[in-house]
């Protein structure tokens, strides 16, 4: 295979998972985050698995470094055949206390974001005869959750730009798909009510009793950036242990 994916929000967690699953499947994976020295990490970590990896830094509420990010890929790698816009952002607190400005904030990462890397990548697939857009969701744009409006909302609105890119972009062979994870035990996670009692709680109404691991949304992300899943597109799949189907 000689296709690349690029990822957004790479440097740790599910994002990194998602890189490291789709250099196993054979993509070269540019890396996209703030961070150098973690992208580094998850750039090494690729590499001393056989694979292939660059690193990008830069502000993905940037247009600027979105547009130049993209120029950057096709310049080192050729192409873009995979685009996983995985890079979010949330502000936890009741909506009397989030500032509109704030409420702008997270939907400018969450949600504007993946719109202008998607719209800024959509000629060069075009032109490469097609190619994959995965746009990384969550339950709670479905589900909407208290003391979240802000996530809640940007991740309704991804759900939203995903049916309708769908659509308007199959003439040109782009599958634009989105994945839905539940509570993941990531860093984050961990870092906000890991061992608690509320982390047992959470676990007590998953249907299969435990957290996801960040690889397998990665290698279910890589699946779906393959031809084997190439008669997807428009949908969000979701993936969290059953937890939805109890709503």
């Amino acid at each position: 295979m000689n296709k690349t994916a690029l990822v957004t929000g790479a440097s740790r967690g599910i994002g990194r998972a998602i890189a490291q699953a789709l250099a196993e499947e054979g993509f070269a994976v540019a890396c996209f985050a703030r961070d150098r020295e973690k992208l580094e990490q998850t750039a090494a970590l690729i590499e001393s698995a056989g694979g292939k990896a660059s690193v990008h830094t830069g502000d993905v509420s940037s247009d600027d470094d979105l547009e130049n990010l993209v120029r950057e890929v096709v310049a080192e790698h050729g192409s873009v055949d995979v685009l996983v816009n995985n890079a979010g952002i949330t502000e936890g607190a009741p909506a009397s206390k989030i500032s509109p400005q704030r409420f702008r904030e997270v939907l400018e990462v969450n949600l504007v974001a993946p719109y202008v890397l998607s719209r800024a990548v959509q000629p060069v697939m075009k032109e490469h005869g097609g190619g994959v857009i995965i746009n990384i969701s969550s339950v709670y744009a479905s589900q909407g959750v208290a003391n979240n409006s802000p996530y809640c909302t940007s991740k309704a609105g991804l759900e939203g730009m995903t049916r309708a890119l769908a659509r308007e972009w199959i003439k040109d062979g782009i599958r634009v798909i989105g994945v839905a994870p539940g509570f993941v035990r990531t860093d984050m996670v961990a870092d906000a009510f890991g061992g608690t009692e509320v982390e047992k709680l959470v676990v007590s109404r998953i249907p299969m009793k435990r957290f996801g691991e960040a690889e397998e949304i990665g290698n279910f992300v890589a699946f779906l950036a393959t031809a084997k899943a190439g008669f997807v597109t428009g949908e969000t799949l979701v993936i969290d242990g059953g937890q939805r189907s109890l709503l």
